[in-house]
């Protein structure tokens, strides 16, 4: 009998070392990382973020040593990284690719060894064409006098679309290269931004530079143009010192006309547009009488 107990008492001490053996087995540690990038596609011009973390049973490692790779779309590596966890267990990386990478889909590969163990993680993006920003700026008329409104305007597209929500810097410079306008305007639905202001009274005459810029998701654009500013737009153009039905005649004669036109008068074109048009008719109807 007591044969037995000793038998039966030395098969349970062994079922439990057996199981604690197990236990230790079973409790190897979990080991993970995560590699993300923050777009799933890019143009060449474009940063290409890449992060992501390692843990060890669900805790972040700090200081751990995580190699990462990334291959183009003919699988040759043109990154090859080796990076440090912070204290959070994360990690980094900004790259931007050559001109002349390869378009189409890109692996990134990160690994990490841990106690013998190495584990790894993939993602991937695509990488496209450049993209072109474009920004045009444009003025109202060609030429101004004292005391008019200018309006200013223009568009941003990217690749030939509209660009909502671009934020164009304006600025405006007289005769005498002084800044008497900066404003930082944002794009509608239709890509398109716009300004007035008035020139005040003692303005300089002269030509004027309206300078625009913007910035949209890394590409850059820039615009510029002109326009001209006198001290008043003289609506007497056979110089008898009244505006009358003379001066509508003359503007009449020379209708539809533009440089080059037999029947181009410089004097009629009030606007400065270079087309004798309706415009030029109404400067000298609102000077009428005068």
């Amino acid at each position: 009998m007591d044969v037995i107990r000793k038998i039966g008492a030395s098969i349970l001490l062994i079922f439990l070392i057996l199981a604690a053996l197990s236990s230790e087995v079973g409790s190897s540690s979990s080991l993970q990382i995560i590699v993300s990038t923050d777009k799933p596609y890019y143009c060449r011009e474009e940063n290409i973020n890449v992060y992501g973390d390692v843990r060890v049973d669900g805790v972040p490692v700090e200081n751990a040593t995580v190699a990462l790779e990334v291959r183009d779309s003919a699988s040759s590596p043109v990154v090859v990284r080796t990076l440090t966890t912070n204290f959070l267990g994360k990690y980094y990386v900004s790259f931007k690719m050559s001109d002349e990478a390869l378009l189409g889909m890109y692996t990134v590969n990160a690994s990490y060894n841990y106690d013998a163990e190495r584990v790894t993680n993939t993602t991937s993006f695509v990488l496209e064409a450049a993209s072109l920003l474009v920004l045009t700026v444009m003025v109202g008329r060609s030429a101004y006098s004292v005391g008019d409104t200018i309006e200013i305007y223009g568009d941003v597209t990217r690749d030939n679309a509209p660009v909502n929500g671009a934020f164009v810097a304006v600025e405006v410079r007289d005769s005498k290269n002084a800044p008497i306008v900066m404003r930082v305007l944002e794009t509608d639905n239709d890509g398109v931004y716009s300004l007035t202001f008035q020139l005040t009274q003692g303005s300089p005459t002269g030509t004027y530079n309206v300078h625009a810029s913007v910035s949209y998701e890394s590409l850059k654009a820039v615009s510029n143009t002109t326009f001209e500013v006198s001290h008043e737009i003289s609506a007497d153009l056979n110089g008898d010192g009244v505006v009358n039905i003379l001066d509508l005649a003359i503007v009449a004669i020379a209708w539809g006309s533009y440089p080059g036109h037999p029947r181009w008068n410089e004097r009629c074109d009030l606007d400065g547009n270079e087309i004798i048009n309706i415009i030029d008719i109404t400067l000298v109807a609102r000077e009428y009488g005068k």
